[in-house]
């Protein structure tokens, strides 16, 4: 999520050009490395703001739009010469914008929505189930719960190994993390540090952003501090006993850190949207590089969100959200090495 979001307008959709079977090498600013990248998709209209990403397992994407609606989009074959691309659902129940996802069970996403100025009685979550329907577009949906409380849903992470489907969603104006049973619509609030907190000084400034689980930890970004944290949590979600928050790293010379995905080997691929860089951070945390984009770079213009392909053909693919204009890039990391 952007740290100023208020600013948009009417839909439109279209597909852009794509280079699917060639990843030409981008360019960035001189301080990125620039690994090679392709367009999958794009919008036509640039107010049109893609938030956020999933994977199915047959390697379908799932795009979040922010605005102008709260809406959910399927792109169909990303990695082929023409995707197709169709509405999933629009969402109501008073939310604005959609925000996070993340897959529960297989084929079945929870995500998350809420008001784009921070009211109450404005977020909810809800689940998408593909396994209900035969049309590759038209899932089954469903309320699971109102977060009243909530001001702003940001990014969302499912419990793995649950048994059930439970998920952390980031409340960026709250600086705390809900716990949300997609089955029963329970929720609470089991972690809430001050490296969550957004500037106590501004209406409008972003903290906790994006959330993952990896190898027990909860990953979560800040967009204030623009650092990407970890905490030791457990089964359940909560923090674990003794558990103190570690800094991963702080990407310096930026302004705003929005939400990352963590690869296999524990690096973390992060947008800095207002930044228009996709940064490579090592799994201890000592490095940091800029991989495509740069400050005065339209490559991934406000990038947002990221998430690797699960198929055979991409599970080396990092395909990030931009949206400035709302588009898809895809990455290829296969050749990055520490």
């Amino acid at each position: 999520m952007p740290a100023n979001f208020t600013r948009f307008a009417c839909l439109g959709l279209t597909l852009g050009s794509t280079m699917a079977a060639t990843y030409p090498t981008a360019q960035g600013g001189a301080s990125s490395l620039s690994l090679p990248y392709r367009e999958v998709y794009q919008f036509s209209n640039d107010l049109n703001y893609i938030e956020n990403i999933a994977v199915r397992q047959n390697g379908d994407l799932l795009v979040t739009l922010l605005a102008p609606a709260a809406q959910l989009h399927l792109i169909q074959d990303p990695h082929s010469d023409s995707p197709s691309v169709s509405l999933v659902h629009s969402f109501g129940d008073g939310v604005e914008g959609l925000l996070g996802i993340a897959e529960t069970k297989p084929d079945t996403f929870l995500v998350a929505g809420s008001s784009l100025s921070g009211q109450p009685n404005a977020s909810a979550v809800f689940e998408v189930d593909f396994n209900n329907n035969k049309a590759p577009a038209t899932p089954s949906t469903r309320l699971v719960t109102n977060i009243t409380e909530g001001l702003v849903l940001n990014g969302v992470a499912a419990l793995p190994g649950r048994g059930h489907e439970v998920v952390l969603v980031a409340d960026s104006f709250l600086g705390q993390v809900f716990r949300v049973d997609g089955r029963t619509g329970h929720y609470d609030v089991p972690i809430q540090v001050p490296e969550m907190k957004r500037d106590p000084q501004s209406n409008t400034s972003v903290g906790i952003n994006g959330v993952k689980v990896h190898d027990g930890h909860l990953y979560f970004s800040n967009g204030f501090t623009v650092s990407i944290y970890r905490l030791k949590i457990t089964p359940d979600g909560a923090a674990a006993d003794g558990a103190t928050v570690e800094t991963v790293a702080t990407i310096k010379g930026e302004t705003f850190l929005d939400d990352f995905a963590i690869g296999a080997d524990g690096t973390v691929w992060a947008a800095s949207n207002k930044g228009h860089t996709v940064y490579a951070i090592s799994p201890d945390g000592k490095a940091v590089v800029p991989v495509l984009g740069s400050a005065d770079s339209t490559v991934v213009s406000g990038d947002t969100a990221a998430a690797f392909g699960r198929t055979e053909q991409d599970r080396h693919v990092l395909y990030v959200t931009a949206s400035r204009p709302g588009k898809v890039v895809a990455i290829d990391t296969s050749k990055y090495r520490w």
